[in-house]
């Protein structure tokens, strides 16, 4: 049983996704919120396994509830779902430690399908999204400090499907080794960044030009 929170201040939205979610036994909608503090209130009440959040909220937006989400229950997964394009957004998102990033121009099943995998530990991100984030974090926007450990070549092959939306399977099935070998990469990956989730990664990774060829 997925338990999910869903944050948005279109009421709406916020019931037809609760709607939809409400026809799979595998989830349970344990709560809703129309703001970013109330948010807050309610994962540290309900403890859900995933967030559906909103970034452009009144009261407290998305990635300020993100964050302190993350410092109060870090193992809740936030998935941001938003009409907001913008690159900062994205940024901002990524840093406060949101596991995933989609428009809200997706359809209701593909974010239903997306919950399943930001569940599975899995990083969701728009294709837009995912290419300027590459983009940006190539131009040097950010610049990790930390010492990198040196990446093998399977491991950036890995980083590379990931940074292009792949799931562990299609990963996989791509480089004909089982998911579980995709798991154990992802997290030495992980370890060898300092990143928290694989979107972070890919972000450290590109800024590092570590996914350069």
């Amino acid at each position: 049983m997925i338990r999910v929170l869903v944050v948005d201040d279109h009421p709406v939205f916020r019931q037809g996704l609760i709607s939809v979610l409400q026809r799979y036994l595998e989830f349970e909608v344990v709560g809703q919120a129309a703001n970013g503090i109330e948010a807050v209130m309610k994962a540290s009440e309900l403890e859900p396994d995933i967030i559906v959040m909103d970034i452009r909220m009144p009261g407290g937006n998305g990635v300020e509830a993100t964050r302190a989400v993350q410092q109060k229950l870090p193992q809740a997964k936030v998935l941001i779902v938003t009409v907001s394009d913008k690159d900062d957004d994205l940024f901002a998102a990524i840093k406060a430690g949101a596991r995933g990033y989609l428009l809200k121009s997706v359809s209701l099943q593909e974010l239903v399908d997306s919950i399943r995998l930001v569940a599975r530990d899995e990083a969701i991100i728009s294709p837009a999204m995912a290419a300027r984030l590459l983009d940006e974090f190539k131009q040097g926007k950010e610049r990790p400090d930390k010492e990198l450990g040196e990446l093998s070549l399977r491991e950036q092959e890995v980083l590379q499907l990931v940074a292009q939306g792949a799931s562990n399977k299609e990963i996989a099935d791509r480089l004909f080794i089982s998911e579980t070998t995709v798991k154990a990469h992802l997290r030495t990956i992980l370890e060898k960044l300092h990143a928290r989730n694989r979107a972070e990664a890919v972000a450290v990774a590109a800024a590092k030009g570590l996914l350069s060829k």
